[in-house]
């Protein structure tokens, strides 16, 4: 009987800003190179089927499988715009009473009944500003702010895009947020997700029915609460990507940094747990077509290569605008990640040397 089911898989795209992961990401899955930077403020997940060579069978069969690529902020930011980046100078900021100012990272209050009588408050104060329906899943949120008006109103991104894509909050309905935790911290764990475990046939065939519905997360309604949409279990391949035209060589170092970050909070994981998960981590050089000169692309490659052998790392270059080398990065990623089945098949046991009687199920997460 032939075997008709798809594999998921996962790629999760990290990196400072405007290293070009969005540029690699959209080449590979759109053909296409974006016209302008659009700084990513949060992740963004691509879907990309495409067929992968069974290295399990006798002949060359090409099967079916789904990819998930999820984009990611820049690693380096968490400070306000403001902010030089530097620790200390940030300690004297929060020791003076910091004020919300634009680019702030703020978090909204949780206290509903608290947020509406800031509404009704400064509603009579300034007219048109009320409290709107689907604000109550803004509650407890992060959101980075927009402007701040001239009577003190705050304005926040509107979930669904009205009103300009902006919504007016009153004085004191948001908190700044001085803690130094990176919005890439996140993405540096697995991911892994804790379902019920299905003991009986019949939870396991309720739990295959459910699969068929894979993209429920997107059927939720406007303003509601943000939720994870990525169908895989957990992370499977890292591309840590830094900006090969750098002449200054500090995307370079941000991806280094960002490479210990990873393995340290891995190499955590697996200390305080048995599972064994190891995803694939790859350091990708781009923008290779950007350089002024040959030279700057040498420099940064002849580091990046040490690094690369002495960390034992994969390591790529790769030009979005010419789509060089994206699609070969990409597709060796993924034949990476197949021949690790503990990290996509469903009823796999993590420790790769149990159960090989589990192999036969291809349903990915």
């Amino acid at each position: 009987m032939e075997d008709s089911t798809v594999r998921f898989f996962r790629i999760t795209v990290l990196g400072s800003s405007a290293s070009g992961k969005t540029s690699l990401i959209n080449s590979f899955v759109n053909r296409n190179f974006p016209a302008r930077y659009v700084r990513t403020e949060k992740a963004v997940v691509y879907h990309k089927k495409t067929l992968l060579q069974d290295d399990t069978a006798y002949d060359e069969v090409l099967k079916p499988m789904l990819l998930e690529i999820e984009d990611t902020p820049g690693s380096e930011r968490g400070f306000d715009e403001e902010d030089d980046g530097n620790p200390s100078s940030s300690k004297k900021k929060t020791e003076v009473s910091p004020k919300i100012m634009k680019g702030s990272r703020v978090v909204v209050l949780k206290d509903k009944q608290e947020l509406m009588q800031l509404f009704d408050k400064f509603g009579m104060q300034s007219k048109g500003v009320v409290y709107k329906r689907g604000m109550e899943n803004m509650l407890g949120k992060e959101f980075n702010v927009r402007s701040i008006g001239k009577d003190g109103g705050i304005y926040l991104p509107s979930p669904d895009g009205s009103e300009g894509g902006v919504w007016t909050f009153p004085p004191g309905a948001a908190k700044l947020k001085v803690s130094l935790t990176l919005p890439i911290d996140e993405f540096l764990q697995l991911g892994e997700k804790k379902d019920k475990v299905h003991t009986t046939q019949k939870e396991k065939r309720e739990h295959v029915v459910a699969l068929q519905r894979p993209l429920s997360a997107y059927e939720r309604p406007v303003g509601a609460p943000d939720v994870d949409k990525t169908l895989t279990r957990n992370r499977m391949g890292y591309f840590i990507c830094f900006d090969v035209s750098d002449d200054s060589l500090a995307s370079l170092r941000e991806a280094m940094a960002v490479h210990k970050m990873l393995s340290d909070s891995l190499e955590k994981a697996q200390t305080w747990s048995r599972r064994t998960l190891t995803p694939h981590i790859w350091l990708v050089g781009c923008q290779s077509d950007k350089a002024t000169s040959e030279a700057e692309v040498r420099r940064n490659d002849r580091h990046a290569q040490a690094y690369a052998e002495q960390h034992e790392l994969i390591y790529k270059t790769t030009s979005a605008r010419q789509h060089k080398g994206v699609n070969e990065v990409f597709m060796e990623m993924i034949q990476a990640i197949s021949s690790r089945m503990n990290l996509w098949t469903l009823d796999a046991d993590v420790d790769a040397e149990e159960d090989d009687e589990d192999q036969q199920a291809c349903f990915s997460q």
